[in-house]
């Protein structure tokens, strides 16, 4: 009753890797799938009261929701992946987190909308969890689960375009004249334009002419091969 429908409110979810696993002594930090469900809704259940009370919430995933995109515990490229526990309980508690996440920002914002980025870890599986939730919200008028496959995916809110991407087709300094050359009507509606990615695990933004990017770390810790080559950033989620 008491929402501002000037305002969109953003989670930016910066690849979660839900079934990552990782051993304390030789990476840092333990992390399995007990402890990315537990920070990721600790995490919404913070932002969510601290954020505010916004008529529109977008839930920005911005892909590598799950660390494996199959039983194989690999990448597409055939790397090796640490994993913790079985596939099908993941893709499980995956979806139960997603739930949770939209349940709990529907309890601040009259609308909210969904958008589950495909990741290179998780390039099926993130659009069965999408196709998951369309379902399980089907009879919710106050949710919109986005399907599209689009890489590049766009959002307007009055003057505001934002520009979703995970991260790893498209460089930094590529995406103003992406977001331009897909949406010149949004771009010329607008004023203020954004664009949010995952991917590299760390903060950075950088300001082009018309355009900020930014990508956003992660709740998840390191896993093996991250720690030996000497990635160190922070970790944490933001709206």
């Amino acid at each position: 009753d008491h929402c501002e429908s000037d305002l969109l409110v953003v989670y930016p979810m910066g690849d979660p890797h839900l079934g990552m696993y990782s051993y304390a002594a030789e990476t840092g930090d333990n992390f399995n799938l007990d402890i990315a469900e537990r920070h990721l809704c600790a995490a919404v259940d913070r932002l969510v009261a601290s954020a505010p009370a916004a008529e529109t919430a977008l839930i920005a995933e911005l892909g590598d929701f799950f660390h494996a995109d199959n039983d194989r515990n690999q990448t597409k490229s055939g790397h090796a992946l640490d994993v913790d526990t079985r596939w099908s309980k993941v893709m499980q508690v995956g979806l139960r987190t997603m739930v949770y996440s939209i349940r709990r920002a529907l309890e601040k914002h009259l609308r909210v909308v969904a958008r589950v980025v495909k990741g290179n870890h998780d390039g099926h599986s993130s659009f069965a969890l999408a196709l998951a939730l369309d379902a399980f919200f089907s009879n919710n008028p106050r949710v919109t689960i986005d399907l599209s496959p689009a890489a590049h995916w766009y959002y307007q809110h009055g003057k505001v375009l934002i520009g979703i991407t995970h991260g790893d087709t498209s460089k930094m300094a590529a995406l103003p004249g992406v977001m331009a050359a897909d949406e010149p009507e949004k771009w010329g509606a607008t004023k203020f334009r954004y664009w949010y990615q995952g991917h590299i695990h760390h903060e950075d933004k950088k300001e082009f002419p018309g355009v900020v990017v930014e990508a956003f770390r992660t709740l998840a810790a390191r896993d093996a091969w991250h720690a030996a080559q000497g990635y160190r950033a922070g970790r944490d989620m933001r709206c």
